[in-house]
């Protein structure tokens, strides 16, 4: 059954908070590379694109029908040689403002969002899509993946592309609360780890992303901000996140005070970067972008 979305369409509905009409980290260089891959991993469900563990190679030129996904077959079927994913991961980066344009008004042309200013409102019920694709109403996209994180079906291999994005990208908080994440973390990493293609475009946004953080170009791509204000910037992203509005109950590692929050700080000074991601199960932080704690 041909699916009613594209992957980079469902990634975008997953930063979409319902009740605030606020994007998380779209207009992120981290969402830029995100999207980048969600559209390699698309091409290669629609069997135009194959990749190892370094390279991307053309499998099929022909058009999928979905006007972001050929707009970036074309740029790689156009490409004189065989390039590496992180190569790719880059360029098609560059075009997300264009990218996130084609999303925007395609999912308001499917009737998925509507847009007040610059805010975006989701059209439909949480549990599923208003569309039809052959009689059949599409389970939304979070619902989707909680239902098979909690539960033992095998996964279809389109949601453990998702979960993989999730996983590697470091946004299983748009999906999770952290006691969640921390519970099923086992669970989670085995179906993120089924899909060898979200393994080797993973390896590529490890490589990408400590090369932005200690490259000399860091300080423009991430922001010059001291650690304090990396962290403040953090805080209001996750209290958009996960719906809160007093600070008090904000998780400790959040919250100004608290003796994690010292660690949160610290890490972030150590790492030169807010895109940080913390266990308490573990106690153990790490960079979003590929979601490994250490």
């Amino acid at each position: 059954m041909i699916h009613y979305l594209t992957i980079p369409e469902e990634l975008f509905l997953l930063t979409v908070n319902e009740k605030t009409g606020r994007t998380a980290s779209v207009k992120s260089k981290k969402f830029d590379i995100l999207l980048a891959a969600s559209i390699l991993m698309d091409l290669a469900l629609h069997h135009r694109i194959d990749t190892d563990m370094n390279y991307v190679m053309l499998d099929n030129p022909e058009p999928t029908g979905h006007p972001l996904l050929d707009q970036a077959l074309e740029i790689i079927t156009n490409a004189p040689v065989q390039e590496k994913i992180t190569h790719w991961l880059l360029k098609l980066s560059e075009k997300a403002v264009h990218f996130r344009k084609l999303l925007v008004s395609g999912l308001i042309e499917k009737g998925l969002v509507k847009m007040d200013k610059e805010r975006v409102f989701l059209g439909f019920s949480s549990k599923k899509y208003p569309s039809l694709i052959h009689n059949e109403e599409i389970i939304e996209v979070k619902t989707r993946v909680r239902e098979l994180v909690f539960g033992d079906d095998l996964p279809e291999f389109r949601d453990v592309v998702i979960i993989s994005i999730a996983w590697y990208g470091g946004l299983l908080n748009l999906i999770f609360s952290e006691e969640e994440i921390a519970k099923c973390h086992s669970r989670i990493e085995l179906l993120a780890k089924m899909d060898l293609i979200g393994q080797a475009v993973s390896k590529s946004m490890k490589e990408l992303t400590l090369s932005i953080i200690f490259s000399i170009h860091a300080k423009e791509i991430l922001g010059i901000k001291s650690p304090e204000e990396k962290l403040e910037d953090l805080v209001e992203e996750m209290k958009t996140l996960m719906h809160i509005r007093d600070e008090n109950d904000l998780p400790d590692w959040l919250r100004k005070g608290a003796d994690q929050y010292k660690k949160t700080l610290d890490f972030i000074k150590e790492t030169g970067t807010n895109e940080i991601v913390f266990n308490p199960k573990t106690g153990k932080y790490g960079l979003k972008i590929w979601a490994g704690l250490r």
